[in-house]
C-alpha cells in the first residue's frame, strides 16, 4: 500500500498507539476507544495485524467466540483457537515461510471453579510460552467479545486481572463511543488497563483519497466535492451543503452534456439532498428534492442501459413515495409505489419489486382498499420463485408472508397447505414461528437478549 495514502498512514499511526499501549509497564488489557464512524476502519485494523508482511512487533490472535455466560465463554475461546491450530498445521503453505506445525493443546483441567476465566488465561499463557519462549515479543489475544453487555465485560475481565499472566501476554478489546461495555473495567482498573484514543478522522481520510486521484481526471474534482458534501450532511452543516452541492451539480451538468452516465450523478445529488432535509425533519423540502431527482431519473430512459435507468426510476420513486407516507399523502405514496413496482419489474429486479408491491399493499391498507392490498401482497409473495432462499430470508419477505397469514381472504388464492408447502424449505419446520418473530425487537429472542 502506497506510504502517502491516507488509510495506510492511519492505520500506521494507530499500530505506534498500539505499540506504545502493549509495551506499557503492567497494562495486562488494551483498549481501542473509537468513534462510531471509525468502526470499520479498527475492523480493518484488526486484520491488517494478522499480516506478515506488517510492521508490527507482536504476534496476534483475533477471537470471534460470542459471549454466552462466563462458565462457557473460556471453553468456547479454547475451541476457537484448537481450531484455528487445526487450520494452520493443515494448511498447503508455501516453502519459503519456514512453516512449522504447533505442536500445543489446550488442557481442559487447568480450570477452576472458582474463577471462570482461569481454563483460558492459564492456557494462554502455556500457548505465550510455546509460541514465544524468550518472552521477548508481545502475544496479543484480540478478543471480540460479541453479545456481551457492560456487566458481563466487567465480571469476565475482573476475574481475569485476579490471575498471574505472563508479561509477554496481552488482551485487546474495542469500544465504541456510543456503545461501549468496557468503561467500567477501565475505571477500575486504571494500571492493568491502557485506553487508546485513534483520533482517525475518516470523514478527512475519504476526501483526500478522493482528492489523491489523478488530478487529470476530470473526475477528480467532482469526487472531491461530492465526499465533501456527503461529510457536511453528516455535520450538519447546512449552508456547507448548500455550496458543495452546487459545485457537484455545475460539474455534472456540465460533464452530462457529452456523456449521459452524469445524469446519474446528478440523480445520487438530489438524494443527497432530500436525506439531508428529512434529518431536519423539513418533509416538504425534502419531497422537492426527491421530486428532482425522480425528473433526472426519468431522462435516463432509452440515455443509459435499460438495467441501469429503470432502477434510478425505482429507487427515486421509491424514496419519494416513503415522505409522502410521512406526510399522510397515502394516495400520492401509492402511486409512487406502483411507478416503481413498475420499473424494478422492467429491469428483472425482483428483489425490489418484491419491496415495492409490499409497500404497495401497506398503502391499500391505509386507505382501507383491502382487496388491492392483497392482490399486492399475493403479487410481492410470487416472486418467491425468482429469489433465492438466502435472498429471501434476508429481506423484508417475512413481513409480506405475515400480512397474508393474517388475512383470510387470501385462502380462496393462497392456501395454508400451499403456504406451508412453499414455505417449509425457505424457514424450516417452525417457519410460522419464525414468520412471527421477525421485525421484533432482538430483546424478545432469548439468544439475541444481550447483543
Amino acid at each position: 500500500m502506497n506510504k502517502n495514502n491516507p488509510i495506510q498512514e492511519r492505520i500506521n499511526q494507530l499500530l505506534l498507539k498500539w505499540t506504545e499501549g502493549i509495551n506499557t509497564s503492567d497494562v495486562k488489557i488494551v483498549r481501542i476507544l473509537s468513534e462510531h464512524d471509525e468502526l470499520e476502519m479498527i475492523e480493518t485494523f484488526f486484520e491488517y495485524m494478522l499480516g506478515i508482511d506488517t510492521d508490527q512487533e507482536d504476534f496476534v490472535m483475533i477471537f470471534n467466540a460470542a459471549f454466552s455466560n462466563s462458565e462457557d465463554y473460556a471453553k468456547d475461546l479454547l475451541a476457537e483457537i484448537e481450531n484455528e491450530i487445526n487450520n494452520w498445521n493443515t494448511a498447503d503453505v508455501p516453502e519459503e515461510l519456514h512453516f512449522k506445525k504447533i505442536e500445543w493443546k489446550a488442557d481442559y483441567a487447568l480450570a477452576d471453579k472458582n474463577n471462570p476465566a482461569q481454563l483460558f488465561i492459564a492456557n494462554m499463557n502455556s500457548l505465550a510460552n510455546y509460541l514465544k519462549p524468550e518472552k521477548e515479543t508481545k502475544v496479543s489475544l484480540i478478543l471480540r467479545m460479541f453479545y456481551a453487555d457492560k456487566n458481563d465485560a466487567y465480571q469476565w475481565f475482573k476475574e481475569v486481572l485476579k490471575l498471574p499472566i505472563e508479561p509477554h501476554l496481552v488482551i485487546g478489546i474495542s469500544d465504541t463511543d456510543n456503545f461501549n461495555i468496557y468503561d467500567k473495567i477501565a475505571d477500575k482498573f486504571p494500571k492493568e488497563v491502557k485506553t487508546i484514543i485513534p483520533a482517525l478522522n475518516m470523514d478527512e481520510a475519504v476526501e483526500q483519497l478522493a482528492a489523491g486521484a489523478d488530478p487529470n481526471n476530470e473526475e477528480t474534482p467532482y469526487r472531491v466535492n461530492l465526499v465533501k458534501l456527503m461529510n457536511a450532511v453528516k455535520n450538519r452543516k447546512p449552508d456547507k451543503v448548500q455550496q458543495l452541492a452546487k459545485s457537484c451539480l455545475e460539474i455534472a451538468l456540465k460533464s452530462v452534456k457529452r456523456d449521459a452516465n452524469w445524469l446519474a450523478q446528478i440523480v445520487t445529488i438530489y438524494t443527497i439532498l432530500y436525506n439531508d432535509q428529512i434529518g431536519y425533519k423539513k418533509f416538504d423540502e425534502a419531497i422537492y428534492f426527491a421530486g428532482k431527482a425522480i425528473e433526472t431519473a426519468l431522462l435516463t430512459k432509452g440515455v443509459l442501459d435499460p438495467s441501469m435507468a429503470f432502477r434510478l426510476v425505482g429507487q427515486t420513486h421509491l424514496g419519494r413515495g416513503t415522505l409522502f407516507n410521512v406526510k399522510k399523502n397515502r394516495a400520492k405514496a401509492l402511486n409512487d409505489y406502483k411507478t416503481a413496482a413498475e420499473a424494478y419489474s422492467f429491469c428483472k429486479d425482483h428483489l425490489m419489486q418484491c419491496e415495492a408491491l409490499r409497500l404497495c399493499g401497506w398503502m391499500c391498507e391505509k386507505l382501507s382498499e383491502k382487496d388491492d392490498a392483497l392482490r399486492y401482497y399475493i403479487d410481492a409473495y410470487q416472486l418467491k420463485d425468482k429469489l433465492t432462499p438466502e435472498i429471501l430470508r434476508g429481506s423484508t419477505f417475512p413481513l409480506t408472508v405475515k400480512k397474508l397469514i393474517k388475512n383470510n381472504n387470501r385462502k380462496k388464492i393462497l392456501s395454508d397447505e400451499q403456504m406451508e408447502k412453499d414455505l417449509k424449505p425457505l424457514f424450516g419446520e417452525d417457519w410460522y414461528q419464525t414468520i412471527e418473530n421477525f421485525g421484533k425487537a432482538p430483546i424478545e429472542r432469548p439468544e439475541l437478549a444481550k447483543a
